[in-house]
């Protein structure tokens, strides 16, 4: 995956100091359920934000991927609204002529991918899957068009597959 990347990074590796408003700080418990859930962050200072936002700089399109504690729940920025980065959370940017985001979402969830991370995630207590590893995880990378149609044809069986669950 490394080597389809434009950047893997991933957020602040120390506690900033959190305040009382100001802009979001994202961690591993605001992406378990799969999309960002802003309804419980905390919130670091504008100055904190813009000197992290230097080397980590989530931006609509881009893929987070949890890496710390639950690994492997890839999620796609949906907002237009800046916010930081803890450790817990890898930053996926890439060539959008290249990689379609939906696909590579998918791609992630998918069981090739799925069992490299729990190989690959190391650690007692605090798992971690480190960016080393994310970036030597094979996937498949079909031509741009193929990959439109899987999504395509993943998101049409989605509802189905659903409801057998149910």
């Amino acid at each position: 995956m490394g080597n389809l990347l434009n950047k893997l990074t991933d957020g602040a590796h120390h506690t900033p100091k959190y305040t009382v408003s100001g802009v979001r700080f994202i961690s591993v418990k605001d992406l378990s359920g799969g999309t960002i859930d802003f309804s419980d962050t905390r919130f670091i200072s504008q100055e904190s934000h813009d000197d992290l936002y230097k080397r980590c700089d989530p931006e609509r399109e881009d893929i987070l991927l949890t890496k710390v504690g639950t690994t492997g729940i890839p999620v796609i920025v949906d907002t237009d609204e800046e916010f930081s980065l803890f450790v817990s959370v890898a930053l996926l940017k890439f060539d959008t002529d290249l990689i379609y985001n939906k696909y590579l979402l998918y791609a992630i969830k998918a069981p090739v991918v799925k069992t490299q991370c729990e190989i690959n995630t190391k650690g007692v207590g605090n798992k971690n899957w480190v960016l080393r590893d994310i970036a030597n995880t094979v996937l498949p990378l079909p031509p741009l068009g193929e990959q439109k149609r899987i999504v395509d044809e993943i998101e049409r069986f989605l509802p189905y597959c659903q409801q057998l669950i149910k």
